[in-house]
């Protein structure tokens, strides 16, 4: 299991300039002029959609065409796609968007390219990213966040749960609940356990036996298992629950709207992404120059974060944010050392049978 310590620490960087060093552009720009000499004057990469793909169009492709000539043709990420292109030896994607537990399993790793030790093909990593930012020589980090408890203070105005433990007290704090389903049902079982009393760094081999017990508690309780980051959103606009799990950026974003609710990092599960090259990808080098692209201009990683509310990798955009919001922030030390991290190995080996449990049980 990785160690929360080694993760990302934005929150500490110094002021720096706001242009981008000379030899950042230098090694973006051998990167470049390999690609065009090997004819790539393309990548495509599957990204997030949404206002997500509107950020990173705006802050990173467009300007990586207009000072490369490279064209970037952003596609929405679809694992399952993804595993039909690999199975039929036909990858059209260049780059994949996939979670950290997914580009460290054997379902993806084999299929990603190597990118030497700490990333040593793509410069900028080691030389603008922060600690960890090369992700097991096959991918390089990009946005980092969780999922949080969070309460409306309108239904607590004494103040609500301040915990897992807290939101399984329907007692001391009454009121509809909401959790994710599908996709997300891992993250459910961890908080479960969390709420059970299984201390963070216990959290892997999972229990399911407890963490399914713990939730047979709540079941009753749950109001909705929502199914996207909009609708966990709605739910709060419409006030049909009162607590919920859900996305530190859909939270803040609410916060923003003026919707009063409050989340906590305490037992959050710590979810980053990660951009990977595929192994027979149409452009590599093109690719190569992207990544390495990304990873400067410290500005606009600051302005995707104060947009978007998760973090990025660049070392160096802590200084164009204010610390107060940074604090805010899944990779604040503060913050950091209350969140529950994933064991990618023991998620490879047990998604299918834990898959096949959950849907069975949410069914029942």
């Amino acid at each position: 299991m990785i160690n929360r310590r080694s993760i990302l620490k934005m929150s500490g960087a110094a002021a720096v300039s706001s242009f981008v060093p000379h030899f950042a552009i230098a090694q973006s720009s051998s990167l470049v002029d390999a690609a065009k000499a090997a004819g790539q004057n393309q990548v495509v990469i599957s990204s997030g959609s949404g206002v997500f793909g509107k950020m990173m169009n705006e802050l990173f492709f467009q300007q990586f065409t207009k000072e490369t000539g490279i064209r970037v043709i952003a596609v929405e990420a679809d694992y399952a796609r993804l595993k039909a292109m690999i199975q039929m030896n036909a990858v059209e994607w260049d780059i994949v968007y996939l979670p950290r537990e997914l580009a460290l399993g054997a379902e993806f790793k084999p299929h990603l390219e190597e990118l030497g030790k700490n990333c040593e093909q793509l410069p900028n990593v080691s030389t603008e990213g922060v600690e960890g930012s090369c992700v097991g020589e096959v991918g390089v980090l990009w946005d980092q966040g969780g999922l949080v408890m969070t309460y409306d203070e309108r239904a607590f105005p004494g103040g609500g749960p301040a915990n897992w433990v807290d939101f399984w007290d329907v007692k001391r704090f009454p009121g509809p609940r909401s959790l994710p389903t599908d996709d997300s049902a891992l993250e459910v079982l961890m908080v479960a356990l969390i709420a059970d009393g299984v201390p963070l760094e216990k959290l892997f081999p999972m229990d399911l036996d407890r963490a399914f017990k713990k939730l047979d508690e709540l079941k009753p309780n749950i109001a909705v298992w929502w199914t996207s980051g909009d609708q966990s959103q709605q739910l709060f606009r419409s006030r049909e629950v009162v607590a919920s799990a859900m996305w530190n950026g859909r939270a803040s974003r609410l916060q923003r709207e003026g919707v009063p609710v409050r989340f906590t990092w305490d037992g959050a599960t710590y979810e980053s992404q990660t951009f990977c090259i595929t192994k027979g990808a149409p452009n590599p080098l093109a690719a190569k120059a992207l990544l390495n692209f990304v990873y400067t201009r410290p500005e606009a990683h600051a302005e995707f974060v104060k947009n978007m509310f998760y973090a990025l990798p660049n070392k160096n955009a802590a200084a164009f944010l204010d610390p107060e919001f940074a604090s805010t922030l899944v990779t604040a030390s503060d913050n950091l050392s209350k969140v529950a991290i994933m064991d990618a190995e023991w998620i490879q080996a047990n998604r299918a049978a834990v898959t096949e449990r959950w849907t069975a049980w949410i069914s029942e």
